[in-house]
């Protein structure tokens, strides 16, 4: 039989993501089995997980699959240097106060230190360093560690350590950034308090708190056809009160006016050096001609620029 080599690329594409798709976490997802890394995301979504309302979107679990790999490789690396810790291969169940039991298997218990450590992959570390930890990452590593202390492999008498490590997926950093706090125990009630919203939702057949804002639903989540697909859109013009949406127009603005001020600075400095060439010790200083070029006429392919402005007043 004739193969075409070109097929090869789609062939093993295909496979990497069947493999991914038929992993614990999505089986359990398709399952409509919430887990750990459901809460504090969307209610709407985890009710309709709950249910086992059928998903009605295909998203690329891409990124997933590398923040798996990296898990995985994380893993084996703790495990051959920290042998007291329990490294990706015990699940716990945390019962919270109204009954709810949420179960999963954290990725890091450092016993010796009376901590647990969830590993995240993310884009760089901008993010993070600028807003903390998410509230989805900090009532998923609070879950684990209540399920951890309940089933005796933390010690709640002393100081227990919950926190975030994130590693940078593209490469670009290269030490991972370490976010650790003490344990909170106050946040148990408020995710109680989270699920018994998703649990209300269930069994009055109503639609729980859509959390997540329309526009980044669209490009996330499976299910949202069946769920936002019937509902008006104001295009453009929806209200934003997501807290980390917004943190993100103000860091995008800042960032903006930080490229200004970096250019005027540069074109300040760049006058002040003209014709200079030398070393101060710690900097190289030269001038380099550039031989001019012709770029021929091209067409420029359609994209999506970002803007943001300010709202203009009501007259």
């Amino acid at each position: 039989m004739n193969k075409n080599p070109e097929s090869l690329g789609p062939i093993i594409g295909a496979a990497i993501k069947a493999y991914g798709e038929g992993s614990a976490r999505s089986v359990q997802s398709a399952q409509g089995i919430i887990g750990p890394s459901d809460l504090g995301f969307c209610r709407q979504k985890a009710t309709l997980m709950t249910r086992g309302v059928e998903q009605s979107d295909s998203r690329s679990i891409a990124a997933a699959q590398v923040g798996t790999a990296i898990h995985t490789y994380v893993g084996e690396a703790l495990r051959q240097f920290f042998p007291l810790w329990i490294v990706d291969d015990r699940k716990v169940r945390a019962t919270f106060p109204s009954g709810a039991e949420v179960s999963g298997t954290p990725d890091i218990i450092a016993t010796d230190w009376n901590a647990l450590i969830d590993v995240k992959t993310v884009d760089g570390f901008a993010w993070v360093k600028r807003e903390g930890t998410s509230l989805n990452h900090r009532y998923q590593r609070h879950t684990y560690c209540l399920g951890a202390m309940q089933e005796g492999l933390l010690d709640p008498t002393k100081p227990v350590y919950v926190g975030n490590l994130y590693i940078d997926r593209s490469g670009k950093e290269q030490e991972p950034y370490l976010v650790i706090e003490e344990y909170d125990p106050t946040l148990t009630d408020e995710i109680d308090s989270w699920i018994a919203d998703v649990q209300y939702a269930v069994m009055q057949k109503e639609d729980a708190s859509r959390d997540i804002p329309a526009a980044v639903c669209e490009k996330i989540c499976e299910f949202f056809t069946v769920c936002r697909g019937g509902l008006d859109v104001h295009d453009g013009q929806e209200m934003i009160e997501d807290p980390d949406l917004k943190s993100a127009i103000r860091m995008y603005v800042e960032g903006r006016e930080m490229a200004k001020e970096g250019e005027s600075l540069k074109r300040s400095a760049s006058n002040m050096l003209h014709g200079v060439n030398g070393s101060d010790g710690e900097w190289q200083v030269r001038w380099v001609q550039v031989a001019p070029t012709t770029v021929q006429a091209f067409e420029k392919k359609a994209f999506d620029r970002l803007d943001v402005r300010k709202v203009r007043a009501a007259k």
